[in-house]
């Protein structure tokens, strides 16, 4: 019966050592799958919110940081038809210029006041071109100093006339003189 009784403890014991082994393994591996679940709920929250919150937060600090820039309205052309001609007494020979005008702006409000403004606009630039000496004009400073001058001129009348408005250039489009 000794024998059968130490038989029967060293059975329970080494069962008793599985069971604890067997235990301790089996806990581990539920430790450890809790664990990796618990981060892989952690991390879709911390990216759920990082998504969600990053893309209100990079708007509002780039509006903080610098104002958005006004979008550019496409530019609309004014031909002044027709084309300006205009004489010069040159060491007593006739010279003539002939010059096509045109007006851009972004806003067509500005090229409608500039219509409605034509024959005052025409008689400033008619009287501008005549006052300009011929052989400055035969430059490229010369013109770019009159097409400044044109675009002032302009502007200055339509403020006068159309509180505000305003053209952004005045481009020649064909410029001749001989």
């Amino acid at each position: 019966m000794a024998k059968k009784e130490k038989k029967a403890e060293d059975q329970t014991e080494g069962k008793g050592e599985e069971n604890a082994e067997g235990g301790k393994s089996k806990k581990k591996i539920i430790i450890i799958v809790a664990i990796v679940v618990i981060l892989s709920i952690g991390l879709s929250i911390g990216a759920t919110l990082f998504f969600l919150n990053g893309n209100d937060s990079g708007e509002s600090d780039s509006e903080d940081a610098a104002p958005v820039e006004e979008v550019k309205l496409p530019a609309v052309y004014l031909d002044i038809k027709p084309p300006f001609v205009v004489t010069y007494d040159v060491s007593g020979k006739q010279r003539y210029m002939q010059v096509f005008v045109s007006a851009q702006s972004r806003d067509q409000a500005s090229l409608d006041a500039m219509e409605l403004h034509m024959p005052l606009i025409r008689n400033k630039l008619i009287m501008l071109f005549s006052a300009q000496d011929f052989q400055a004009l035969q430059t490229p400073e010369g013109k770019e100093s009159l097409r400044a001058s044109s675009l002032a001129l302009i502007n200055e009348m339509l403020e006068k006339e159309s509180s505000g408005s305003s053209i952004e250039q005045v481009l020649f489009t064909n410029f001749v003189m001989q």
